[in-house]
């Protein structure tokens, strides 16, 4: 009987210890570890592993990150003889950061959501993500412009008083390996920052990644700048013809015209419905007007060679050919510099 009795006393005190064990980790979810002194030191490592794509009609970039968070809870150490180096647990079972990518348009998650803490009680969570982001794009220069591209990572319950994020955060990237190849890359050091929806607000901590995508250009010299100046040439042809061909001269001109304005039209559609003129829009802009000046023009040509003043034609047909020229390197002069 007394075997028994010690027995059961061994039993109820080995589920009291295990129990009490246990209730630090699923009580203490919500509290973080230095609550009520000084703020929480997060640790945040994101590897860039892809940009696939920039969609500048729909403003979102498309990406692969890979992202390693990294902070110490003295509630979850652990230094008995019984204790594992490295324990797994979910991370809904431990105190999170509370984390989440503020410009996140459809990002999935690939790996399992749960986290490796050590004896000492250093917690690192690994996590790959996968999917598009808004960007807001700066297109005034465009197709020379140059896009800043964030991840905007925010606590969604902290304050920059609750948790601030450590020096040895950082971005590394293989930058040569990216899908989107029509850009130039560059890494962007960290940056903190309160993330507020209103003025005034209280404000989560957050931290914003970025890197710098310089678009290569030389591409649109030859879908952008060369059909436009093929359309001009057009334009600048019709006043090579003779002055009473009036069917040939005015054919000329008029496909120029509406050549120019299919043209800029389609171009138009590539890009978002911004309320701003870019730089190939003004080149667009100042080529329509050039090609309007020809075929008025061509018009008060043909009208004096029908008058019987042929010398007069001829003469006007002459210092159209010379002023088209230059008119085109001033709009090249005015696309660059406005």
């Amino acid at each position: 009987m007394k075997t028994a009795y010690v027995a059961f006393l061994l039993v109820v005190c080995a589920a009291t210890a295990h129990a009490q064990s246990a209730a630090p980790i699923s009580d203490l979810t919500g509290t973080r570890p230095n609550a009520g002194g000084n703020p929480d030191e997060i640790t945040v490592r994101l590897g860039l592993v892809d940009i696939s794509d920039i969609d500048d009609r729909q403003q979102l970039f498309t990406v692969d990150i890979f992202v390693e968070l990294e902070w110490q809870d003295p509630r979850l150490a652990a230094d008995g003889d019984g204790v594992v180096e490295l324990r797994t647990f979910a991370v809904s079972d431990i105190w999170m950061p509370r984390l989440l990518i503020a410009n996140d348009r459809g990002l999935d998650t690939l790996l399992p959501q749960v986290a490796n803490v050590d004896r000492r009680g250093n917690v690192i969570v690994r996590q790959r993500l996968a999917g598009a982001l808004a960007v807001d794009l700066q297109l005034r220069n465009f197709p020379f412009d140059t896009q800043r591209l964030p991840i905007e990572l925010v606590s969604y319950e902290y304050s920059p008083a609750e948790i601030v994020y450590s020096d040895d955060s950082e971005l590394v990237a293989r930058l040569d390996s990216f899908s989107e190849e029509g850009w130039t890359y560059a890494v962007l050091k960290p940056e903190p920052n309160v993330y507020r929806l209103k003025e005034g607000g209280r404000g989560g901590s957050g931290l914003t990644f970025a890197v710098t995508a310089d678009r290569k250009w030389a591409y649109y010299i030859f879908t952008l700048a060369l059909p436009m100046t093929l359309i001009l040439f057009l334009a600048w042809m019709a006043h090579w013809l003779p002055v009473d061909v009036v069917p040939a001269r005015m054919g000329t001109a008029s496909a120029a015209v509406f050549s120019l304005i299919a043209f800029g039209v389609s171009f138009r559609l590539t890009l978002p419905r911004i309320a701003y003129f870019t730089d190939a829009d003004r080149f667009v802009l100042y080529s329509t007007l050039l090609v309007l000046v020809s075929l008025a023009a061509a018009v008060a040509t043909i009208r004096r060679a029908s008058n019987g003043r042929e010398e007069a034609a001829e003469r006007l047909a002459r210092r159209t050919r010379l002023a088209f020229p230059f008119l085109y390197g001033v709009i090249a002069v005015l696309t660059l510099t406005t």
